[in-house]
């Protein structure tokens, strides 16, 4: 099964299911800072706009405010899309 990822001004991604968005995201030359890759460190913050929000890892709880995560903010290196999404990377 496939779906549609968009990252915001850079274009629509088709994909197969539960890929994280760092994955998506490097795979089609998509830069993200990810110094870490291993959600420790918070600075991969993207915000997703569109489509179901995956439930926070314990990294991400830790890692972000409580308001952001209802926003919609995750980190690309720990949350998978299994949906359309539209991403804007912060």
């Amino acid at each position: 099964m496939s779906y549609n990822v968009k990252f915001i001004a850079e274009g629509e991604i088709k994909k197969n299911k539960g890929k994280k968005i760092l994955k998506i995201a490097k795979k089609n030359n998509i830069k993200i800072n990810a110094p870490c890759k291993k959600g420790k460190c918070g600075k991969c913050l993207v915000q997703i706009v569109e489509g179901n929000l995956p439930e926070p890892t314990k990294n991400e709880i830790k890692s972000i405010s409580s308001k952001k995560l209802e926003k919609g903010y995750r980190l690309a290196c720990e949350s998978k899309i299994d949906d359309d999404a539209v991403i804007r990377i912060i």
